[in-house]
């Protein structure tokens, strides 16, 4: 005879609470110095066999001057294409047969190469890894064909709405003549100008000793570590480290539109921006809980007015780029070409609600419940804990930072939100870049009763 049990009836009216996120446990960080002046950052982890390292050196875009822009990211691709004793071909083999992940970037605030590879293959990967950080052979002709790769990427780009659309704003938020008004990439006129003397010049301005840094997390011990790194970085070169000396833009005196005209464009493509905040701001948290109401999840206002609402777009973000100096402020849309001034009106409004009035008891913790809860994933394989460290060590935080991260969110309340907002979100300093067709949007933004410069996409 089967028995059936009844469960007890759930109320399917009322959403569930979140509960309460767990406290963040991670393994310990040993630091230590090498004979060469490195600094080494381990966390040790055992459960899988395997070993992450990040490379860290502080130099990226922000090292390098806006006629010159995309020096960093090019000397960070030309560090794989040949290393030590192998060319580019023989280093991708070697690295196939190890099983291992190697790669290499730059950004806004650094450069840096990061490896993964099994524990019993680690040794032979680190070697592959060193020789590639330290001593990439920068071939002439590879470095042309890289060259003229980004160079042809810089021109598909060129017909990208949003690419247009970024490229825009970083412009008119930091100019022509600051290193973070041109793209990461570069423009053709500044990659056309760069040479292998320029690259080795900055690859040995930044990657030297003095100015690394090895963040290691897995399954690989101190002693053993330190050794294999002294090992093989005996006798490099150290010099007194890169300090971030980026000036920072004046601030404009009105909110203005940069209108990149795409005729017939079915779509505008809308950034709305402002210079806003370094990493080291005071008011961080805040400054994260207010992104989270505003535009950083999918249930934010700015989606939930452009999307749901209006049926204006397929989605809207927002997001503050934290960087060693002020980096920008970006909220973003793509919506239908007919409806760009409304959608436009929509951010200005958003931006208005949060400067003028508290965010409802229930949105503020819904806000810090969503990012609390989420990071934990942050943190699930070992390449992401020495992304985490990264993120200390470039930024000077305390170690204990991720540890302390949730509480401290927590702790924001309405007032310090709507104080982060009149601070960093005020409407008034806004740049808005449309990338649309200017015979259908310009009258209606016009009508807006802000100024409008329609401006021609930077080469």
């Amino acid at each position: 005879m089967k028995t059936a049990t009844r469960s007890r009836a759930l109320d399917r009216s009322v959403a569930p609470a979140p509960r309460a996120p767990d406290p963040l446990v991670l393994p310990s960080l040993t630091r230590f110095t090498l004979s060469c002046g490195a600094a080494v950052a381990l966390m040790e982890r055992r459960d899988l066999p395997l070993v992450a390292v990040e490379l860290l050196v502080p130099g990226g875009a922000s090292a390098v001057p806006a006629h010159r822009a995309g020096l960093a990211t090019l000397t960070a691709d030309m560090l794989d294409e040949g290393a030590g004793e192998r060319d580019a071909l023989e280093l991708s083999l070697a690295l196939e047969g190890l099983g291992a992940a190697l790669d290499s970037a730059a950004g806004y605030d650094d450069s840096h190469v990061t490896l993964l590879a099994l524990r019993s293959r680690f040794p032979e990967a680190l070697g592959l890894m060193v020789d590639v950080a330290v001593r990439p052979t920068l071939d002439a002709e590879e470095l042309e064909r890289v060259r003229q790769e980004r160079m042809d990427l810089s021109l598909q780009l060129s017909d990208e709405p949003r690419s247009l659309a970024n490229d825009a704003l970083g412009l008119g938020l930091y100019g022509g003549d600051h290193s973070w008004g041109p793209p990461l990439l570069g423009t053709r006129a500044s990659l056309a100008a760069l040479g292998r003397d320029d690259v080795a010049a900055f690859h040995r301005d930044h990657y030297h000793a003095g100015n690394a840094s090895f963040l290691v997390a897995g399954d690989v011990e101190r002693a053993e570590l330190e050794e294999m790194l002294e090992r093989r970085l005996a006798g490099w070169e150290r010099r007194p480290p890169s300090r971030c000396t980026v000036p920072v833009p004046p601030e404009p005196e009105r909110a203005v539109i940069r209108l990149v005209d795409r005729p017939d464009a079915a779509q505008s493509e809308i950034r709305v921006g402002r210079v806003a905040v370094a990493r080291s701001a005071p008011d961080y948290f805040a400054i994260v809980v207010l992104n989270t109401v505003l535009g950083g999840a999918f249930t934010s206002r700015l989606n939930a007015r452009l999307r749901e609402e209006k049926g204006f777009t397929y989605g809207a973000r927002s997001g503050f780029h934290t960087r060693c100096a002020p980096g920008p402020f970006v909220a973003r849309a793509a919506v239908h070409t007919p409806v760009t001034d409304q959608a436009v009106g929509v951010f200005l409004e958003e931006l208005d609600k949060l400067v003028d009035e508290l965010v409802p008891e229930a949105e503020l913790e819904r806000a810090k419940s969503y990012v609390a809860l989420r990071l934990p994933q942050r943190f699930e394989a070992v390449g992401d804990l020495v992304t985490r460290m990264a993120e200390i060590e470039l930024y000077d935080l305390p170690d204990d930072y991720w540890e302390g991260y949730v509480p401290k969110l927590l702790a924001v309340d309405a007032e310090a939100v709507r104080e982060a907002a009149r601070r960093h979100l005020d409407p008034r300093r806004m740049t808005v870049v449309v990338v649309g067709d200017r015979r259908v949007t310009e009258r209606p933004l016009r009508a807006l009763g802000m100024p409008v410069e329609v401006v021609e996409p930077e080469t």
